[in-house]
């Protein structure tokens, strides 16, 4: 079923949103507790001392002026041919099965991410880009993709499979031709970074991200949210009205929603004038970075996804963006974010918050090492609290051309430290 909000409503409420609430909308918190181009009291270890911990059973972790090695399991997936850095995808089915879905094959682990299996990959019927699945209690594979990019509105489209994902049927369509800019224009461009995500209790949110051209005209972040298996959805739903993508969304054990956002857009004249402090490019980053937001937020939500509170600064240096979160039973966080361009070498990085992601520990766990800028992670949480990291690794070089087709993906067991 599709839901459709008509253009003029649609834009009406977006304009009243942006008319009452305009300073809640756009407004940032720049004031981290904690700053991380040093975690630690640890300088960044060097490339070889990354690449020995990338081959080895062990993660590092720098606390209290200490760096030191954590015990971790890491497991090298089947390879799949034109896998890039940043298309990892990952869910844990009804019986604690594993599944990673590369390009051109399908990962199953049936002991928590140890050993895997793999076969050829099958699609739904009249894929288009943007697809995303994830796995419902009951075993239903579902998957929503649309087309991206310039001038579309045609419907995303949901598909369900029973047999993990070796045949599909058509569930649902999503009308998504009426997402307004703030201006109350529509869109020319949408993309779908953020991706399909589904919460302990089986609610997927879809996020999908619109644009003006050039986009720094305009930005949009929507969602959509089913609470019956993907065959019904609710919205859109505004959640931010600028450059907000690529992230993930989980349930905490308070019943909140805690979300992690990419920021890329120019700095607004109404930011904190703190936020120039974090947006300035480090060295080695390879274009504009002055006035320019490219760093991670994270944000949470009382009402289950309803609206959403003013996103926070999480990562203090340009090029740290991507990041993804896991929460354990006590209320730990976990984020696994990137690092583009520094301090040290490219590679994921994981900080933890001890209360659900209100504060942040000066402690830092590296858990791979790569060549390419930008590598992205995907995690589920085990039975245990036992964290399942899935990392995009390349060795060949910082291109998109190098990393084509000799991309590997690295399951990692492992948990933070209890003091």
């Amino acid at each position: 079923m599709a839901v459709r909000v008509p253009l003029l409503l649609a834009c009406v409420l977006a304009l009243f949103v942006m008319d009452v609430s305009a300073e809640e909308v756009s407004k940032l918190i720049v004031e981290p507790n904690v700053e991380t181009d040093r975690m630690g009291d640890v300088d960044v270890p060097g490339g070889d001392v990354l690449a020995k911990m990338h081959a080895s059973q062990y993660i590092l972790r720098a606390a209290d002026g200490k760096l030191t090695n954590v015990p971790a399991s890491r497991a090298l997936l089947p390879h799949s041919d034109g896998m890039n850095p940043q298309s990892v995808q990952v869910d844990i089915g009804p019986m604690s099965e594993i599944y990673v879905r590369q390009s051109e094959v399908f990962c199953k682990s049936t002991d928590d991410g140890k050993t895997w299996t793999a076969r050829p990959i099958k699609l739904p019927p009249e894929l288009k880009l943007g697809f995303r699945w994830k796995v419902l209690r009951d075993g239903t594979f579902i998957s929503v993709g649309c087309s991206i990019g310039n001038v579309v509105d045609e419907p995303a489209v949901v598909w369900a499979s029973h047999d993990e994902g070796l045949t599909w049927e058509k569930w649902a369509e999503i009308a998504i031709d009426d997402l307004p800019l703030p201006s109350g224009r529509p869109y020319v461009q949408r993309y779908v970074h953020r991706g399909l995500n589904r919460l302990r209790d089986d609610t997927l949110i879809w996020g999908i991200d619109v644009r003006d051209d050039p986009y720094t005209k305009g930005m949009a972040l929507y969602a959509f949210q089913s609470t019956d298996g993907g065959k019904t959805w609710q919205g859109p739903t505004l959640v931010r009205d600028r450059g907000a993508s690529e992230g993930a969304t989980v349930r905490l054990p308070s019943g909140r929603l805690f979300a992690t956002m990419r920021m890329g857009v120019m700095v607004h004249p109404s930011d904190p004038p703190l936020l120039l402090k974090y947006t300035q490019k480090v060295a080695s980053a390879p274009f504009n970075g002055r006035n320019r937001i490219k760093n991670l937020f994270v944000m949470d939500s009382e009402d289950n996804g309803r609206t959403w509170n003013t996103p926070r600064l999480l990562t203090t240096v340009f090029g740290q963006t991507f990041g993804y979160p896991a929460v354990q039973s006590d209320g730990t966080v976990v984020v696994i974010h990137d690092t583009r361009y520094g301090p040290g070498p490219p590679g994921s990085r994981a900080m933890i918050s001890r209360d659900e992601g209100k504060t942040w520990l000066d402690e830092v766990y590296y858990l791979d090492s790569t060549k390419f800028t930008g590598s992205y992670t995907a995690s589920v949480m085990l039975e245990d609290d036992t964290i399942l990291t899935i990392a995009g690794s390349s060795q060949s070089g910082n291109t998109w051309e190098m990393v084509s087709s000799k991309t590997d993906l690295y399951a990692i067991r492992w948990k933070p430290v209890k003091k």
